[in-house]
């Protein structure tokens, strides 16, 4: 599922779902679950595919794969992120719930089916994915007529006239999301006071975004009625915190396919801030860590003027979680790591994500690819705060510390992207007095490399580690002075025609995406 940002729409992703049909070596088939009504005249001119693009892999059997450009949040992003999570949920389950039924119809064959989701959200894209996940069921039993039911007590069986879907979290990807939200996190440092004038303007996704008191002005947070929520067609209850796939009605005649559902949420949850939630609680963190892979791409060197570098990766200044570097563009074909870059022969597992280019060499726009390791509970430890100092996470600074751990708590593999080069207007070296006082990532790694080399019996590889606050330091400002406009350079956005042909310097980091994911993907059991 590739899943637009703000006033975006579903052709902003459409260069990524070509890479990833190139990747797959596969044929094109139009998906499109005939539903779609829209004015073609006002539509720019579309990608091969409306809704979907179904790809049957030619030399082999194996895996389907799928992909499906979100539509429900077109022209409606301002609302909120539970909003529009809630729209995504929907719209993913509806999807599969369609895809499946025609699958059954064709093959005739009824029974228990095994389906991995994986999703690329891109900016706000990202945290919709977020808390979408966190409202999907893990199991599905879909009739002749396709719906969804669940027996008593939330078990799912099958007999004759169903099936039963068993749905498995595979690999997340965001592209430039700001996971911790925008507030303390512009390309610019503006007051408290500014975030709450900008914030609202935005409406409730601002809010959300710049993480506003909600509970000081509910009113104004402008719900859209999820607090009584409508969640149309697939018949989707909740019972408290617990998400249930229901039927709405016992009728024969297919009229209440329809029908809508209310969705209740608590109170409480809907006037608290949705970004601090899904950072800080488990309902939300679970359903993360129920995927096989996490991924977050973020442009480096102060590139993108909407998403910062900390909040795309997650970094905090105090933050003394460890990053082991796993490959950078100073790799080249002839390093021990690079020459066995995907799976390790002896466990089926991947060593690092590094993709060569035609050269041999990491692609220069890599900088770096960091990952960290998967805790039990978010590591404490501050790099610059004195072991004696008191932390008081009720703080907006200490939030965002304790936030930035907690999802780093996960595991996660982040990739530094440099578009510099990229972004098509010009560039100016800065004046020594402007250059950032710290080493910058690219040489900070290669310095703490060659520390490590000349430990004795070491490598330049073995625990190359940086903190959280390092990369936070290393990686937000860079040595030149760039309009910048990488947030959609990066994703090649293309949701028009025009702007796609002036994002499409960044394809080739869509390309590194695409083979990158569609390897994770594969790699499911």
């Amino acid at each position: 599922f590739l899943v637009h940002g703000i006033m975006g729409n579903d052709l902003e992703m459409g260069y990524l779902a070509k890479a990833l049909a190139n990747v797959v070596g596969s044929k094109e088939v139009s998906c499109d679950d005939g539903n779609e009504e829209e004015d073609e005249a006002k539509r720019i001119k579309r990608s091969t595919s409306k809704t979907s693009t179904l790809l049957e892999s030619k030399p082999t059997p194996g895996p389907e794969v799928c992909i499906h450009s979100v539509k429900c949040n077109v022209g409606q992003t301002h609302d909120g992120i539970r909003s529009g999570g809630t729209r995504l949920a929907n719209e993913m389950l509806s999807f599969v719930q369609n895809d499946m039924k025609k699958r059954v119809q064709t093959q005739k064959q009824k029974g228990e089916y095994n389906v991995t989701f994986s999703i690329v959200g891109n900016s706000l894209g990202g945290l919709y994915a977020r808390y979408a996940v966190s409202l999907l069921p893990y199991q599905l039993r879909i009739n002749a007529r396709g719906q969804a039911q669940e027996e008593d007590k939330g078990s799912i069986k099958s007999d004759d006239g169903t099936i039963q879907l068993n749905l498995h979290p595979n690999v997340f990807y965001t592209t430039a999301t700001p996971h911790l939200g925008c507030s303390r996190n512009t390309y610019l440092p503006i007051p408290r006071f500014a975030e709450s004038i900008i914030g609202p303007i935005l409406g409730a996704t601002g809010r959300d975004l710049f993480r506003l008191d909600t509970k000081k002005d509910p009113a104004s947070n402008a719900l859209d009625g999820l607090t009584r929520g409508v969640v149309d067609r697939l018949g989707i209850v909740a019972k408290g915190e617990k998400l249930l796939w229901a039927k709405e009605n016992d009728s024969n005649d297919g009229e209440g396919d329809d029908d809508a559902v209310l969705v209740e949420h608590a109170e409480e949850q809907e006037l608290e801030c949705v970004i601090r939630n899904m950072c800080l609680q488990d309902k939300y963190l679970a359903s993360l860590r129920n995927f096989k892979r996490r991924v977050a791409y973020a442009n480096a060197f102060g590139t993108d003027f909407q998403v910062p570098t900390e909040t795309a990766a997650f970094l905090h200044e105090r933050s003394g979680v460890g990053h082991f570097v796993e490959a950078t563009r100073d790799d080249d074909a002839s390093d021990d790591d690079a020459s066995d870059n995907d799976v390790d022969a002896n466990d089926g597992k991947r060593k690092h994500s590094g993709v060569d280019d035609s050269d041999g060499n990491t692609p220069s726009f890599l900088v770096a690819i960091v990952k960290t390791e998967e805790q039990s509970q978010p590591q404490t430890p501050t790099s610059k705060a004195d072991p004696n100092e008191n932390v008081d996470f009720d703080s907006p600074s200490d939030e965002l510390l304790r936030m930035s751990q907690s999802l780093d708590a996960l595991g996660w593999t982040k990739v530094f992207v440099d578009v510099r080069d990229r972004i098509p207007a010009p560039q100016l070296a800065k004046p020594t007095f402007l250059r950032p006082k710290n080493l910058m990532l690219d040489d900070l790694i290669r310095k703490r490399m060659l520390e490590n080399s000349n430990v004795e019996g070491g490598t330049e590889r073995q625990k190359c580690i940086l903190t959280s606050s390092e990369l936070f330091e290393s990686s937000r400002t860079g040595d030149s002075i760039n309009i910048p406009l990488g947030h959609a350079v990066m994703v090649a956005n293309s949701k028009s025609e025009k702007y796609g042909e002036f994002n499409r310097e960044g394809r080739p980091v869509m390309d590194f995406l695409a083979a990158d994911m569609i390897r994770d993907i594969m790699l499911f059991e």
